[in-house]
């Protein structure tokens, strides 16, 4: 079963060596599913990391579906992304 975990930092500027605020994860699979919104206030940017065991495709944003037109992440690569506080990362297996 692979996995994408998601870790969301605060007080980040170039790197992720701020606080860890935010942890999760989700099952990757054939269909689409959300993680937990992102935690803050109004459209605060925050530093997402996610780190996935299998090939997947992100999508983050107020009610994200993820399909083979979203960003393509790597097993076993993290990956870091900006993104605003109350929205959601939607993460689908790649084959």
């Amino acid at each position: 079963m692979a996995t994408l975990w998601m870790t969301v930092f605060g007080g980040v500027s170039q790197t992720a060596m701020g606080d860890v605020i935010q942890k999760d994860s989700a099952t990757i699979g054939v269909t689409s599913v959300q993680l937990a919104a992102i935690t803050g206030d109004g459209r605060r940017l925050r530093t997402v990391r996610v780190f996935a065991d299998a090939k997947c495709y992100v999508k983050w944003g107020a009610d994200p579906t993820a399909d083979s037109t979203d960003v393509p992440v790597g097993s076993e690569n993290p990956e870091y992304f900006s993104v605003e506080a109350g929205q959601r990362i939607a993460v689908i297996t790649r084959a």
